[in-house]
């Protein structure tokens, strides 16, 4: 029993994830061409909304059968997702950048994919060391808070240094 237990807490340490606690008020602040996470949660995925802040989207899904459902996808490099499987609104579960013009802002540092990671230095970033990524591939993890469900991550080649990816998560 006390060898399942050693287990069992090494396994729990391990598990958790490198991540950098900004704070909910901060998180929350950061943008995204200049739209605060605040201000695109609070659209709940309504397109007209979407359509103001990001532009027409190439591609629209949309799921109501069960919850709700939204999805936006531009050819640039740039999808955006909500879903909740409650009758209730739908909460923002999901972004991808791949696109080299779409400016994200954490604590007053803008960058954007392509940049080098060393921009981010002011920020006094922790690699996350518990991701399972391409070879070559590591990231950071940002969320309000160390044990938090939903988290932005940005990847970057460790050969080039730049930056190749940025997302947002919300585990549900």
């Amino acid at each position: 029993m006390k060898y399942l237990i050693i287990f069992l807490f090494t396994a729990i340490a391990y598990a958790q994830s490198d991540r950098n606690a900004l704070g909910e008020t901060a998180f929350e602040a950061i943008e995204i061409n200049g739209y605060a996470i605040s201000q695109i949660r609070a659209t709940h995925g309504a397109k007209t909304q979407i359509k103001t802040m990001f532009g027409e989207p190439d591609k629209t899904r949309v799921n109501t059968s069960v919850g709700k459902s939204y999805g936006y996808k531009y050819q640039e490099g740039f999808k955006i997702g909500f879903s909740t499987l409650s009758s209730g609104d739908a909460p923002l579960t999901s972004f991808e950048i791949i696109d080299q013009n779409i400016t994200v802002d954490i604590s007053g540092i803008s960058f954007s994919v392509g940049d080098n990671i060393s921009i981010l230095s002011p920020l006094n970033l922790v690699e996350n060391t518990n991701g399972n990524y391409l070879p070559g591939t590591k990231a950071y993890i940002i969320a309000p808070c160390a044990k938090c469900n939903h988290y932005i991550y940005i990847r970057f080649n460790m050969s080039s240094q730049l930056i190749t990816e940025i997302g947002y998560i919300e585990l549900t």
